[in-house]
């Protein structure tokens, strides 16, 4: 998802950066990918049943897509609030995000964050409307340091313009 269709598809105002995970983190697991596609391949050239050919070429298929989309955002900050995507609940939502992954992106105002937990694997939010409390499960553990400290600080600082 880029950032015009982030502005496009969420009312969220202007896409101002994106944070993506730790570069050492993606560079770590392209290796992977290219490791395990690499042996798909040397596995492909020994073998001579066409359904474990078409298995390696499976594999290595899978194996560039995710290469490719390794490096993906994981939070759009944006004006009015963030826009942040969701973990994956079981297998079949693991596969869905394959094909549709801006279904696995949540709007989210300033002013409802509540916080992350100390893991950074869940995010607390709000609802004004009835005074409930949500928590939605994400993938921000990897992200550095410093870019989880800048996404405080800006939810703290644009959270609390209404008060």
């Amino acid at each position: 998802m880029d950032k015009a269709a982030v502005e496009r598809r969420f009312p969220c105002g202007e896409v101002e950066e994106y944070i993506t995970n730790y570069k050492v983190v993606i560079i770590i697991m392209r290796l992977f990918y290219l490791a395990l596609a690499m042996w798909a391949f040397w596995h492909s050239r020994h073998g001579d049943i066409w359904n474990h050919l078409m298995i390696d070429y499976i594999v290595i298929v899978f194996c560039l897509w995710r290469i490719h989309h390794q490096g993906d955002p994981v939070v759009y900050i944006c004006n009015k609030g963030i826009v942040i995507r969701r973990k994956a609940a079981d297998f079949f939502e693991r596969i869905d995000m394959v094909w549709d992954v801006e279904k696995y992106y949540n709007y989210i105002p300033y002013g409802n964050i509540v916080g992350f937990t100390a893991n950074w694997e869940e995010i607390h939010v709000a609802n004004l409307n009835d005074g409930g409390l949500m928590i939605i499960s994400v993938d921000l553990q990897f992200l550095r340091y410093a870019d989880k400290m800048r996404l405080l600080s800006i939810i703290d600082d644009r959270g609390h313009k209404d008060d």
